[in-house]
């Protein structure tokens, strides 16, 4: 993957070196990408845009791919101060990613612009349970709901999920369902057949065609990110679920992007990760009140509609590019 990563880097940099010189929209996925803009800069005084997805090296060290010491990391980090410096402007998806940067990188707020990642609220919206076939296919219409879509990775604590799990094992009625792949999936798999659950429900990557049906299926969407990584990255399912009108479960820190949503609009609740007993207390509350899980709901999707719909994101987007031209 590392290998494939530079190549790419390389390969794109040479195609942009023979080019004329519009501006540059550069990414931070691949990790080396932006590191094209700011020689650009340098070599063709090309002004460049900065999408800061997740910082690294510092996502890379959490996860374990880098020590915290190593002269990679040190190297890596004087590169990042020279790329935000030569940047025309950095786009963050959060708060909590922009005062990451400050933090490190002094006081660049001058070029810093926070544009939320986004779902489509014409395609995304929330169905009645009775109207969805996906519900009816897989017999989730008189189940309170607790989903968890999408990348079942290394970033997402999903093995408290499976605590919770076992411990409403008794609630026939409460089922958890997974859908999706990832390098976690073995595992949590695992644990569950451990357990002898049978309230979990797992199931593959859906064609986007069926998203606006699988992900309506929910009562409750979980969104997670391992525990240190608050800061660095914002998960995008906090979109897909508040477009949906899902209650949140934000399985993550404190002060990251997710929970201030949680808090600001009352749209579910948050629990450090690894705290079991918080969540089943949460999730039993939900379940027993309906009239509290469809004000939650609703609260969820005109928070989207607020903050989050794809149209905004646009808007500010071709803003930012105006500045360049």
């Amino acid at each position: 993957k590392a290998i494939n990563r530079v190549t790419f880097t390389t390969l794109v940099f040479l195609h942009l070196l023979l080019k004329k010189n519009p501006p540059l929209f550069v990414t931070s996925d691949p990790p080396f990408l932006c590191w094209i803009g700011m020689v650009l800069k340098k070599l063709r005084n090309r002004k460049f845009i900065y999408l800061l997805y997740d910082v690294h090296p510092d996502a890379s060290v959490k996860l374990g791919y880098l020590k915290s010491r190593s002269l990679v990391r040190k190297i890596w980090d004087q590169i990042n101060k020279l790329v935000y410096k030569e940047a025309d402007f950095i786009i963050v998806p959060g708060d909590c990613v922009k005062k990451t940067i400050e933090r490190q990188f002094g006081n660049i707020s001058h070029k810093m612009i926070v544009i939320h990642n986004w779902a489509d609220g014409s395609f995304i919206k929330p169905i009645n349970k009775n109207n969805n076939w996906f519900c009816k296919k897989y017999g989730l219409n008189d189940k309170f709901v607790v989903m968890y879509s999408g990348n079942i990775g290394r970033y997402h604590d999903l093995e408290t999920v499976i605590l919770v799990a076992e411990k409403l094992k008794h609630l026939e009625d409460i089922k958890f369902v997974f859908i999706g792949e990832g390098d976690k999936k073995a595992k949590i798999m695992q644990m569950a057949q451990d357990l002898r659950l049978k309230n979990i429900l797992f199931l593959p990557f859906q064609p986007r065609k069926y998203l606006p049906y699988s992900l309506t299926c929910g009562d409750v969407s979980i969104v997670t990110l391992e525990k240190g990584l608050e800061g660095l990255s914002v998960p995008c399912k906090i979109y897909t679920a508040l477009a949906a009108g899902q209650a949140v479960w934000g399985l993550i820190g404190n002060g990251s992007e997710v929970a201030e949503i949680i808090k600001k609009y009352k749209c579910g609740f948050r629990i450090d990760q690894g705290d079991v007993n918080s969540a089943v207390r949460n999730l039993v509350k939900l379940y027993s009140d309906k009239e509290l899980l469809a004000t939650t709901k609703k609260n969820a999707r005109k928070c989207f509609e607020k903050n989050f719909d794809k149209s905004l994101a646009i808007e500010k987007y071709l803003e930012i590019i105006k500045k360049v031209q």
